[in-house]
């Protein structure tokens, strides 16, 4: 569940602004949508920003962080179109916050600070044909946040629509906003596993079962973090004689929890992204991930992994604690109990650690772990 605070566009809190917020509820999440017209919704584009410069920009944007101000600082700040400047200054500036949502809008960094704020998210949407997105202005600022930002992605639809997400507006693209909603639940689930990950502690004096979690939960946090803000070449980087790459940990480590907590533990079939040719055919794929894949995409797909392998495991320790066995041996054939695969894991993570480790000290001088 992640926190999100949704600030509308031009033409208002339109029932379509309502229902996008209603969808990411049904994922689960917590949405907040202020009104900054006071009840006011407009027909057309230009009569609600007719409206916004009768009010000021200013006053707006200041509506809006004093309706934020009442919320938690720790959540996602999402604007559509005017409400972009609202969740960009608060993403920008107040402390906490754990990620932006910008939708057919974007300002220069340098409007709110002098850099995008390490730690922070952010997804940029927009149509590539929308003139009052491909501007001159905000498309250049979206692509400047993704090239500096450590977590940052920008999505182009088809089409020449402005506020394309808006369902109750002529505007409004059935498959576009279908695939930005798609896009937007993903990127939320990233935050909040994200979240999880960097909150990891070992218990100091906990029973079994919670110490053998944490501490394979904080092994996962440390290759969160040693694979943190890296560029193309930085996923690709190796040290000496070793192929071993950052990338190819997350890819590898992503696989590891699914043979092990899916197919293993609980007797289910590989996940659709390792049933593949290449898979067959090569013992060593696992370690190569696609050459075109992003850190926030390799990064997404180890997260998904390990959520779905925390959801397996309260299931069998709800069968029978520590003792349960896997439905799956390995290839020596001798039944493992799940006791003995955390323990793997954890000693699993804790190896490939000490690669991530020595890799990320020779790009940027990074080491140690987050604790």
């Amino acid at each position: 569940m992640t926190g999100i605070v949704l600030f509308h566009h031009a033409q208002g809190l339109t029932t379509g602004v309502i229902a996008f917020a209603d969808r990411l509820r049904a994922a689960g999440h917590v949405v907040h949508t202020p009104d900054l017209y006071d009840g006011h919704t407009f027909d057309t584009l230009d009569e609600g920003v007719g409206y916004a410069q009768r009010v000021g920009f200013e006053a707006i944007t200041e509506a809006a962080v004093r309706a934020a101000d009442a919320l938690p600082a720790e959540v996602v700040y999402a604007g559509i179109s005017l409400g972009v400047g609202a969740a960009q200054k608060l993403a920008q500036t107040r402390p906490g916050a754990h990620g932006a949502l910008l939708i057919s809008a974007c300002l220069p960094r340098s409007e709110f600070g002098t850099s995008w704020p390490e730690d922070v998210p952010v997804q940029i949407h927009g149509m590539e044909h929308d003139l009052e997105f491909d501007n001159g202005w905000d498309l250049p600022a979206a692509r400047e946040i993704v090239a500096e930002a450590e977590d940052a992605e920008v999505f182009l639809y088809p089409g020449d629509q402005h506020l394309f997400a808006d369902s109750s507006l002529p505007a409004y693209d059935p498959a576009a906003a279908a695939l930005l909603t798609e896009r937007v639940l993903a990127f939320l689930d990233h935050i909040g596993n994200r979240d999880d990950l960097s909150q990891a502690e070992e218990p100091l004096a906990g029973d079994e079962v919670s110490t053998l979690l944490g501490f394979l939960d904080h092994q996962r946090a440390i290759l969160h973090w040693k694979t943190r803000g890296l560029d193309a070449a930085g996923l690709r980087a190796t040290v000496g004689a070793s192929t071993i790459t950052l990338g190819g940990l997350l890819n590898h480590l992503a696989w590891v929890e699914d043979i092990w907590f899916s197919r293993r533990l609980r007797g289910n079939d590989p996940a659709p992204r390792w049933i593949t040719a290449e898979g067959e055919a090569d013992p060593d794929w696992g370690w190569k991930p696609d050459p075109g894949e992003t850190l926030a995409e390799l990064h997404a797909a180890w997260q998904a992994a390990v959520a779905r392998s925390r959801t397996l495991v309260a299931e069998a320790l709800a069968e029978g604690g520590l003792d349960v066995l896997a439905r799956q041996s390995p290839a020596h054939g001798k039944p493992t109990s799940l006791r003995w695969i955390l323990v793997h894991m954890i000693e699993e993570y804790a190896r490939h650690n000490g690669h991530a480790d020595l890799i990320r000290e020779s790009i940027d001088g990074q080491t140690g772990d987050p604790a």
